[in-house]
């Protein structure tokens, strides 16, 4: 039987556990005092109505004091939830972004976007941070206070309390029948919340890209279908709230008047007082404030368990399978034999491949889009595993490497030039913690971005923006390789690494890419073949297999698809074949 997200939330913080019990505990003593305090607030009616003023003096100051007490609980009482909750969602949160960094890659790819996960680590943990800061407090209080006014109004008079309390378990099942829809109306309300905003972030990474291809209607369109189906979901959600306030509404009427009739006849009779009908009546208002508040408590703790139930689908994230080993075998970077891979179990993308990169020798690996070139380079990276055949790196199987321990080997260059908001120092600092500012301004000049900093009013303090927006496509690419090149890794992976560039830029980017390449094994990925015409080996992929291999000049020679995708860009003159 699968545990409520909830209740396992709360299992697995269990070392907060004795913190959020005291917080229990302490609601329960609001319970007593209220019932004590209504207790001796009857008593000073009765004792007044009986003309014994010394009594009624007393029992007035023993309910001032203990009204008194009850304030100063309620100061006590939130002083420890800070404490206790602002701790608990400090670890909550450290966890969720621990699995982010530390998740498999391939679930992580395949199975949420930036926008929804962002939703999940803010406004879904905030939402159970504020349920457990300030709900479970309040809801405990309201739910002891009516407990004990329950009981204390059974001790003053049972046939009052019976017609009081007849209708009230009919009314909560109602409540609790009618309510369960919202579990699953609210977490498919915040999926497409979450859907939403990764349009949102989409739109934002790409606003040039829309503006340029006048594609505003579309998105707006997409966004305004996730706003409507989000707003049918909180409609539905509304219309299930109206029926519980109905519900609640004819309870709470029913409930006053068989009150008020039965308590006036029982006066009457002299079978009650006045006083003790007074303090009954003080009590029963915490079982109705519970009623009150049922629907709503009912709806929130739905809400807030399909919160948990978001997070720990990213909690249960699978972590990478650790390996074992952590020390290369090998001076041979990578090993192919057979290799087989696919994203969906069905179609493959990469079939029987078998290839070989030596120490210190640049392997290019050209053919068309999607013929599995930067999976490749998700395997190696260790980001997927092999299906079957073997892919050793540095003389060991993939699955037996540690991943941090065999992505410390390696220094990767894409085509998306991905930099991170802060300084330019803080960005190459990123291929090596610890990194001195000699060292860094060293790698800026290898990559003959120096001259550009220094006239920077901040030098390596310029802070480049999101995504290093202040900076040229050219500027943001020599600054990732600096940042591969401080790495010092003896295996470099070049993806599309000067696609996005042109043939200028190109020029001036492969001229860093060449020291950063220099005694290092590379692997270079590359649709534009001018990139790898100084490749020591070329191997020439279609549909997830090698077909054709060997040098440039040798490939060159055969005069085959290497030979015709050179010809197709003008690097090799057709003069007759």
């Amino acid at each position: 039987m699968e545990i409520n997200p909830l209740f396992r939330f709360y299992i697995d913080n269990k070392k907060y556990l004795p913190g959020i019990l005291t917080i229990v505990g302490i609601s329960l003593l609001s319970g007593v005092l209220k019932m004590l305090a209504a207790t001796f607030w009857g008593r000073a009616v009765d004792f007044g109505m009986a003309g014994l003023i010394n009594d009624m003096i007393f029992a007035a100051v023993m309910m001032a004091v203990f009204i008194l007490a009850d304030c100063l609980r309620t100061a006590v009482h939130y002083h420890i939830i800070g404490r206790i909750t602002e701790n608990m969602f400090l670890g909550v949160r450290a966890r969720a972004f621990h699995k982010l960094t530390h998740g498999d890659p391939a679930v992580l790819e395949n199975h949420f976007r930036t926008g929804d996960v962002t939703a999940r680590l803010n406004s879904d943990i905030d939402l159970l941070s504020t349920f457990s800061a300030g709900h479970v407090s309040n809801y405990s209080r309201q739910i002891f206070s009516a407990l004990f006014g329950l009981f204390a109004c059974v001790f003053m008079s049972w046939q009052l309390s019976l017609a009081y309390v007849v209708i009230l378990p009919v009314s909560l099942g109602l409540v609790s029948l009618i309510s369960k829809p919202i579990l699953k109306q609210s977490k498919k309300s915040m999926d497409s919340a979450g859907s939403a905003m990764s349009l949102v972030a989409d739109m934002l990474l790409g606003a040039p890209t829309v503006k340029a291809f006048g594609a505003q209607e579309h998105f707006q369109k997409k966004f305004d279908v996730m706003a409507e189906r989000m707003y049918e979901f909180e409609v539905e959600n509304e219309r299930i709230s109206m029926r519980m306030t109905a519900v609640k509404y004819i309870a709470n009427v029913v409930q006053t008047m068989c009150l008020f009739l039965v308590g006036s006849w029982l006066v009457t009779k002299g079978l009650l007082t006045v006083g003790i009908f007074i303090s009954f009546v003080t009590m029963s208002n915490y079982i109705t404030e519970l009623l009150t508040a049922s629907d709503y408590m009912i709806q929130t703790v739905r809400r807030v368990t399909a919160c948990a139930q978001r997070y720990y689908e990213v909690l249960d994230i699978p972590d990478e399978l650790p390996g074992l080993l952590g020390l290369e075998a090998s001076k041979n970077p990578c090993s192919a034999e057979k290799l087989t891979f696919s994203y969906d179990r069905e179609g493959r993308v990469l079939d029987g491949l078998t290839l070989h990169i030596s120490a210190g020798k640049k392997i290019a690996i050209v053919g068309e889009s999607g013929c599995g070139k930067s999976t490749l380079i998700k395997l190696i990276c260790r980001f997927y595993l092999p299906e079957s055949g073997s892919l050793k790196l540095f003389g060991l199987e993939s699955l037996d490497w540690r991943p941090d321990d065999l992505r410390s080997r390696m220094a990767i260059v894409t085509q998306d030039s991905f930099l991170f908001d802060g300084s330019i120092y803080e960005n190459v600092a990123y291929g090596r913690p610890g990194l001195t500012r000699k060292q860094c301004e060293q790698a800026l000049k290898d990559v003959e971005l120096w001259s550009f900093v220094s006239n920077l009013s901040g030098g390596m303090d310029h802070q480049i923006g999101e995504g290093g927006q202040t900076l040229s496509g050219g500027q943001k690419q020599r600054l990732c390789i600096a940042r591969a090149m401080v790495k010092e890794a003896p295996l470099v992976l070049l993806d599309e690494a000067t696609s996005a560039l042109d043939l200028q830029t190109e020029r001036e980017v492969q001229k860093s890419l060449d020291k950063l390449l220099e005694g290092r094994s590379a692997v270079i990925i590359a649709h534009r073949l001018s990139t790898v015409q100084g490749a020591d080996y070329i191997y020439y992929m279609d549909k997830g297999r090698v077909v054709e291999e060997g040098s440039p000049a040798d490939l060159l020679a055969l005069r085959g698809r290497y030979y015709d995708m050179c010809r197709l860009q003008g690097l090799v003159i057709d003069i007759g074949r």
